[in-house]
């Protein structure tokens, strides 16, 4: 590097890979001003586990370099890595010395630069400092560049700009509170009892009324409204209180000083004074399925809603709430498809179990329906499903409570014989419509039968090793544990699965046996056992990350998203998570020590 033309000709390498992309070509210039070009031949170690950092960090300019643990007995391969990939990056992350030995597999040729002159560029250029975190842990929150803020992202107090609440006793009557309405445009006014804040009467609160045959226009407005009030303060999110309207099918929500009931009124949050933070409402949509003429209605709501989805999953940190949305969305279709086949029958209590039980599926797969009822199930529910445009729709598993609570007793006694590991979703199983109350014994009867099975657990536990995620992306390709090379991620099996089944493990652990999400599960494990709780905060963000993936190419494809195209990565997508990769690694390794099971 003698001469200011091979200072930007390197700089130009560097400026085709991240991070170095996301920074000036002068900077760039200047990095690589101090440094030089390193040859080795192939086996021939680059640096050496534990030792500490050098002064200099390399870029690999051409050939491949493998990553190697060797504390392991034999050594253990990690990582490979190629052209435009870097070595000592985890020294910006807090690491005091290299994680791995890198040992050349080819002839290589790499860029030494020096750290010092590296680390001020990253506090420079936010989104390089991004990546190079995700060199060594799993980051949930990057997101495609030049985008603009997400419901997830935006705060009700930085969207909210309109007139003071609206309001009046709730002791007015009906006929003059709907008065007041009309005259102001309003779309909803406060009720208040002893000058405290009590409810919110709404514009579709008095259609409902007149609808249902307007009697006593005198009566207090208070009579009429949604019991169940929505009440958030300023620093709720949007999407957090998109959820809580959805919840409870409230038309507004209250915005309070500290968001309690009790605190100061603020404004009235109505579906119009969210629609800046979306293109479409999902709220909106919400109520238009619940009141869908037919399956060619709900079709359409349904294609809208998972348009809207994709337009929203920005950033694996959104995957969580538009799941809880998605959640919302199919459970609102089949309740209306009940109604609309008259197939919702007194007693049945209607369940969803595997991917749907947790809250996970956000692409247009058709939710798995269990039913806790001893009443025949028409045929026609599935093909009703696939009509409104869901994939791989399947008759529900149907039977009585004594019936199921049998199964139960005989996947934890007899796991082997009764082919347990076939039926693990049906332990994600949690109702969605109907009398709960059958479920609640069968609940009961299953965390009896764990208690009563000690081993149960650690076989389940075993069973999680079956699946593990790939060694590594090299180029445009996937490097399996065994060595196979292909060009397709599968996510779902390789990533997805091993995650779900072990957060399953722990939540039995913990005494919660059926459904809750992955996420949910992990923090309870995190409670359960303290000293662990890295592992399971990180992978908490690989399934973030994982389901981020899997919605985006589904959605985009039409597909389960089950298996992705390596291509469609972005170098960026590659490290988060191949950083995940390892995360799993580490979670299936600790789930395989058997030690855990004491101390829970």
């Amino acid at each position: 590097m003698q001469t200011a033309a091979i200072a930007y000709r390197v700089a130009d390498f560097l400026k085709q890979h991240p991070p170095f992309e996301f920074m000036d070509v002068a900077d760039l210039v200047a990095l690589v001003a101090r440094g030089r070009v390193k040859f080795h031949e192939a086996d021939e170690y680059i640096c050496w586990q534990s030792a500490p950092h050098a002064a200099l960090f390399y870029v690999i300019q051409q050939g491949s370099v493998s990553l190697w643990d060797e504390s392991a007995t034999p050594p253990v391969l990690r990582d490979i890595r190629g052209a435009g990939d870097c070595i000592g990056l985890e020294r910006f992350n807090g690491a005091p010395a290299n994680l791995f030995s890198a040992k050349a597999t080819s002839d290589v040729v790499l860029y030494a630069l020096y750290a010092a002159d590296f680390e001020p560029l990253l506090q420079r250029y936010p989104r390089a400092g991004k990546f190079v975190v995700a060199y060594s842990t799993v980051t949930a929150d990057y997101e495609a560049p030049g985008e603009r803020p997400y419901p997830h992202q935006i705060f009700l107090s930085d969207l909210l700009r309109d007139r003071a609440p609206l309001h009046c006793p709730g002791s007015t009557p009906l006929q003059v509170a709907a008065r007041l309405l009309h005259e102001s445009g309003a779309q909803a006014i406060a009720l208040t009892h002893a000058g405290a804040f009590a409810a919110i009467l709404t514009s579709g609160d008095v259609l409902k009324w007149v609808a249902a045959g307007a009697s006593n226009p005198r009566q207090p407005a208070l009579n009429i409204v949604n019991p169940e009030s929505v009440t958030v303060s300023p620093s709720t999110l949007v999407s957090d209180c998109v959820l809580a309207m959805a919840e409870v099918g409230a038309y507004a929500a209250a915005l309070t000083s500290d968001g309690s009931p009790h605190s100061a009124l603020q404004r009235i949050i109505t579906i119009p004074s969210l629609t800046p933070a979306f293109g479409d409402h999902p709220v909106a949509i919400l109520r238009e399925i619940a009141a869908a003429p037919n399956v060619a209605s709900l079709r359409a709501l349904n294609e809208r809603a998972r348009a809207w989805i994709l337009d929203n999953l920005s950033a694996p940190a959104a995957a969580d709430w538009l799941a809880a949305f998605s959640d919302f969305v199919n459970r609102s279709i089949v309740k209306r498809l009940l109604a609309l086949l008259h197939l919702d029958q007194a007693g049945q209590c209607w369940c969803f179990y595997g991917t749907a039980g947790r809250h996970e599926l956000l692409t247009s797969i058709a939710p798995s329906i269990a039913i806790i009822g001893t009443s025949p199930v028409s045929p026609s529910l599935e093909a009703a499903l696939a009509e409104c445009g869901y994939l791989s729709a399947e008759a529900p598993a149907a039977a009585g409570l004594d019936e199921w609570k049998d199964r139960f007793s005989g996947w934890i006694r007899d796991p082997i014989r009764r082919e347990m590991y076939r039926s693990r979703p049906f332990f994600d199983l949690r109702p969605v419509h109907g009398p709960e109350l059958a479920f609640n014994h069968l609940e009961s009867h299953i965390r009896a039968e764990l208690a009563a099975e000690a081993g149960f657990l650690q076989l389940l536990a075993n069973d999680c090793l079956a699946n593990l995620p790939p060694l590594t992306f090299f180029r445009d390709l996937v490097v399996e544990e065994s060595g196979e090379v292909t060009d397709t991620f599968r996510l779902e099996s390789s990533a997805l699965q091993p995650l779900a089944d072990v957060a399953r493990v722990f939540s039995l652990a913990a005494g919660h046996p059926l459904g809750a999400s992955t996420r949910t599960r992990f923090e309870a494990a995190a409670g359960l056992l303290p000293a662990q709780q890295s592992i399971f905060h990180e992978a908490a963000g690989t399934m973030s990350v994982m389901l981020f993936h899997q919605a985006r190419a589904g959605l985009r494809q039409r597909t389960s998203g089950a298996e992705l195209p390596l291509p469609l990565l972005s170098r960026h997508d590659r490290q988060v998570i191949k950083s995940g990769f390892r995360s799993i690694h580490k979670l299936l390794e600790f789930t395989a020590s058997w030690a855990w099971l004491e101390a829970v």
